[in-house]
């Protein structure tokens, strides 16, 4: 039975608005969680979306990112980030011809920064690291920052996102699903962990 049970939290996801729970651990404790959901996958048109709520003293939010993708190129991307209960920001990304995407910031933390263009394709998101292993993949566009990050793969199955602010992300992956991810939250080191590995003991 617990076979069964491993393979099914195992198991890519196929159905729409499936969920993949993660927890974001601070120093060993439970701080939030980050959820995957694949809302729609047919031959021509995927839509992805996660969403991740996290509270520690003093500084609580949640931060959202939702990617269409037909083709296997970008439609359009939404992502908002809430701080203590205010918008924060929130960027807006349009495909507009070959080539071509248009880029909105928003919020607070956005008031001078004017909209751009991202004058390329664009196959890969931040996002997506959550539902694929990068393999061959050299470049990820950040829905957030409205930009392309570097992926370099650091050992067989553990690639480092080097962000727009300088920082660098790790994603760890398990039969090419995403496993964990080290990151930084308000100036403090974090993990996000994907359920089944702490049911499977390890």
């Amino acid at each position: 039975m617990l076979l069964v049970l491993m393979a099914a939290l195992m198991a890519p996801l196929t159905a729409a608005s499936q969920a993949v729970m993660y927890d974001v651990l601070v120093g060993g404790r439970n701080v939030g969680s980050v959820k995957v959901l694949l809302m729609e996958n047919t031959a021509r048109e995927v839509k992805q979306r996660i969403e991740a709520r996290f509270s520690i003293p003093f500084f609580s939010g949640s931060f959202s990112s939702e990617n269409d993708f037909f083709d296997g190129h970008l439609r359009s991307s939404f992502t908002e980030h809430f701080v203590n209960g205010k918008q924060k920001e929130s960027t807006h990304t349009s495909h507009r011809k070959p080539q071509l995407y248009l880029v909105d910031f928003s919020g607070k933390d956005k008031d001078e920064e004017r909209a751009k263009e991202v004058k390329q394709t664009i196959n890969h998101t931040m996002t997506g690291l959550y539902y694929q292993e990068p393999s061959n993949v050299v470049a990820v566009y950040s829905e957030r920052y409205g930009q392309m990050c570097s992926v370099e793969k650091l050992d067989e199955n553990r690639y480092g996102i080097t962000l727009p602010n300088g920082k660098k992300s790790i994603y760890a992956y398990r039969q090419g699903l995403c496993a964990e991810v080290q990151s930084e939250l308000a100036g403090m080191k974090l993990r996000i962990v994907r359920r089944y590995s702490q049911l499977a003991g390890k």
